[in-house]
């Protein structure tokens, strides 16, 4: 978007804290972001992943006056940042504007509602494996450079259940796994060991 801001974020790095006041938009142009939701038990959990067909900060288009989660990136992400006052702006005046963000906002909403049943009965393995092949959609890369704690609040389990499922997944040859990598090495076999809440994507161009 014109006037944007060039903003860095490398993986790991947290775009804004739970609580904190929505003040701007984020663009990625590349990696992913997540939302993540931090329980009284100190369990965390993201709720949804955000990448280059997305942004950050539409809550505010919707009322939505603070962040309700954290948002870090999951990969290293590259993007236009710009006051939401400006993201407004092109919203009431730009049809296409308007047309991309409730886009984003739509899909949002179906992956978020997913997620719920998807936690609910669901394995580890078939979880993590409809994280992993979300997160490569999202980012457009086969080797996902994650930590075992960001797969761990991608499935929503504790870390030795995240350890069973990488080593079900790399047994039936659908993934390499090294120390802060994964490698999606059969994406067919991965798409049969996920879940059905994982959707085959379509262009969102």
């Amino acid at each position: 978007m014109a006037g944007g801001e060039r903003m860095v974020l490398p993986a790991g790095e947290t775009f804004a804290a739970a609580g904190e006041v929505v003040s701007t938009a984020y663009f990625p142009d590349s990696g992913v972001l997540s939302y993540i939701s931090t329980m009284a038990t100190g369990h965390q959990l993201a709720v949804a992943a955000i990448g280059p067909d997305g942004l950050i900060g539409a809550g505010q288009l919707l009322g939505i006056v603070h962040h309700p989660y954290r948002i870090v990136a999951l990969l290293d992400s590259e993007g236009y940042q710009i006051p939401s006052q400006a993201l407004r702006r092109a919203f009431d005046v730009s049809e296409n504007v308007r047309a991309a963000v409730l886009a984003h906002v739509g899909r949002q909403l179906v992956e978020v509602t997913s997620m719920v049943a998807c936690s609910r009965v669901h394995s580890h393995r078939q979880r993590l494996a409809r994280w992993l092949l979300l997160t490569m959609d999202k980012a457009q890369q086969s080797s996902l450079h994650v930590t075992h704690d960001v797969l761990a609040q991608m499935v929503g389990g504790p870390r030795h259940a995240v350890t069973v499922a990488l080593s079900e997944l790399r047994a039936r040859g659908a993934i390499a796994h090294l120390r802060g990598r994964v490698d999606i090495c059969d994406r067919e076999l991965l798409v049969r060991q996920a879940c059905e809440c994982y959707v085959l994507p379509t262009s969102s161009k």
